[in-house]
């Protein structure tokens, strides 16, 4: 596990393109699965990819941060949440880890990569986007 992020962790920054490069890159280092996710800050639906969707335990119907987080450990909830909704304040790079449920094995380690961009007019409220990265499933 990255020795820089433990599960419960996270940080916020203003937005810094080099840190979130940064964090990126350790996890590309890694033998993680790494996937992307964005979301439309103007109806807070997430885009995620079919890893994640499986993953977080999401349907095909459209998803919320609420759907997101459902599956993290209860204990990082107000860490994740209290990240997110900073990063939808102002323009920002974040991370944050945490565990998921996994059938049949023990908890796995989450991360999360992610800047946010802040709307300038009434019809563009911003957008969150960043990376999942998951443990390989043996």
């Amino acid at each position: 596990m990255l020795q820089f992020m433990k599960p419960g962790f996270g940080t916020i920054l203003p937005e810094d393109r080099r840190a979130h490069e940064e964090w990126v890159e350790v996890l590309m280092r890694q033998d993680y699965i790494i996937e992307t996710w964005h979301c439309d800050l103007s109806t807070g639906i997430f885009t995620v990819g079919d890893i994640a969707r499986d993953r977080h335990g999401l349907g095909d119907n459209l998803c919320g941060l609420l759907d997101i987080i459902r599956e993290y450990h209860v204990d990082h909830h107000k860490t994740v949440l209290n990240i997110l909704e900073e990063a939808t304040a102002a323009a920002s790079s974040f991370f944050f880890c945490t565990t998921m449920r996994e059938e049949a094995q023990e908890d796995a380690p989450l991360f999360c990569v992610g800047t946010s961009t802040i709307g300038s007019g009434a019809s563009s409220a911003g957008r969150m986007q960043g990376i999942f990265a998951f443990t390989p499933v043996d």
